[in-house]
């Protein structure tokens, strides 16, 4: 069990440390190239980074015995990009 425990925290030590590089890069783009329309998943990259949230907060929710509400995983949780971070 302690080894699985060890796992869990280096996986989400990754997550953070992923998400942190992730959400420096996009600091740098301007708030019309976050919400430029593009070919993607989630159709621009602030749709993408509103997914990645979404998705945290859902297994965040769920590690800590809860349930996450049903939502589409396109929502979009902040229209600013700094209440993202």
């Amino acid at each position: 069990m302690k080894a699985l425990i060890s796992h869990f925290q280096r996986m989400a030590a990754y997550n953070a440390g992923a998400n942190r590089m992730l959400y420096e890069a996009c600091a740098g783009l301007s708030h019309s190239e976050r919400k430029k329309a593009r070919p993607a998943f989630f159709g621009s990259i602030h749709g993408t980074l509103n997914h990645i949230l979404l998705g945290d907060r859902i297994w965040m929710t769920r590690f800590r015995g809860g349930e996450a509400p049903s939502t589409g995983l396109d929502a979009i949780l902040h229209e600013d990009f700094a209440e993202m971070i």
